[in-house]
């Protein structure tokens, strides 16, 4: 999509004008060995653990980082860099890093209201804390951006959110590839709230998701450090969702975080043992929860709005505009005053 010289500045300007003045703490680096040393930074001790760092046009370990930040002195001897980055800015920077900027506007302007509303449901958890939100994927990928086309769509979906049924602002899981079917967030986090699933053909049709992960036997035994044979548990529309021994059982989630995510990408269509391998197989990549991405990108390529496709994959969500404010004494600032 292009837009026109007089567009662009329009939006430039509004986006100037209304973004929020609200900031968040962003932990950007975790557990360096030694001090970090930001060239340009003007660095000042603030208390015996805590050191400020600003400046304009940072950059740490070739990344850009935020004008104002934190260096942290742990218990455990190492240093955490923790960025003070507005609302608005770190929402378009998720949307620059979880999301392909040269998707259809609409699919990014779909993912920045599960950014936003993944965010503020995390910094009401963390709003005790030194930070609030980690830039990796332990939360969002988050970096600083300079992409007009990601402030853009977090300009144009400003203080959309989705809330559950009790009007609570939803913690929006989403994840890159479901294969053709999402699946209930509780099937993957015990107590996740779930806001239905959806079928996607549009993932369905693609050749290129499948994937198959073979291990010898020995090797997948004594990783998993059991004996004793393992069960099909829960399935979940035909995905194998766990598997049980007699004392312990094995989900999805576990599985992929002790063999790799990138060697079991999602729940499995089929698991099966031989009496040397042990073979699973499956389509898509990711946790399966919430919004597909790929199947954001394919939905908007055909023209459905980004409320459309929200609306696909949380069916029992409701779309509002947050009510919410950030505030100081929302975020509760312990150590930065």
């Amino acid at each position: 999509m292009k837009f026109t010289l007089t567009v662009v500045l329009l939006i430039s300007f509004s986006i100037s004008v209304m973004a929020q003045e609200s900031t968040i703490r962003v932990r950007t680096f975790k557990d360096l060995e030694q001090f970090p040393i930001i060239q340009n930074a003007q660095v000042k001790n603030v208390s015996g653990w805590a050191w400020s760092a600003e400046g304009q046009n940072l950059r740490f370990q070739n990344k850009k980082i935020s004008a104002k930040n934190y260096i942290i002195k742990k218990q455990n001897e190492k240093y955490d860099l923790i960025s003070v980055v507005d609302f608005d800015a770190y929402v378009a920077g998720v949307v620059s890093k979880e999301m392909p900027l040269s998707w259809p506007l609409e699919a990014l302007k779909a993912q920045a209201v599960i950014a936003r509303s993944y965010a503020l449901a995390k910094i009401s958890e963390r709003k005790n804390k030194i930070f609030h939100l980690d830039s990796n994927q332990m939360d969002q990928v988050f970096e600083v951006t300079d992409s007009d086309k990601a402030k853009l769509a977090v300009f144009l979906t400003d203080q959309v959110v989705l809330k559950d049924r009790r009007a609570r602002v939803l913690k929006a899981y989403y994840h890159a590839d479901c294969g053709g079917q999402t699946i209930p967030a509780s099937k993957v986090w015990t107590g996740a709230l779930d806001t239905g699933t959806a079928t996607d053909p549009w993932c369905q049709q693609r050749k290129s998701n499948e994937w198959s992960f073979e291990i010898p036997k020995s090797k997948f035994y004594s990783q998993l450090k059991v004996s004793t044979p393992l069960q099909i548990g829960e399935k979940f529309q035909d995905r194998i969702s766990t598997w049980s021994t007699l004392d312990q059982i094995f989900s999805v989630q576990k599985m992929r975080q002790l063999f790799g995510f990138s060697q079991i990408r999602n729940a499995p269509l089929l698991y099966f043992e031989t009496d040397d391998v042990v073979v699973l197989t499956g389509k898509g990549f990711g946790h399966g929860a919430g919004l597909c991405q790929w199947g954001a990108q394919a939905q908007a390529r055909i023209g459905r709005s980004y409320a459309q496709i929200l609306s696909h994959y949380y069916p029992e969500a409701q779309q509002m505009r947050n009510t919410l404010k950030l505030s100081k004494s929302f975020l509760s600032d312990l150590v930065f005053n």
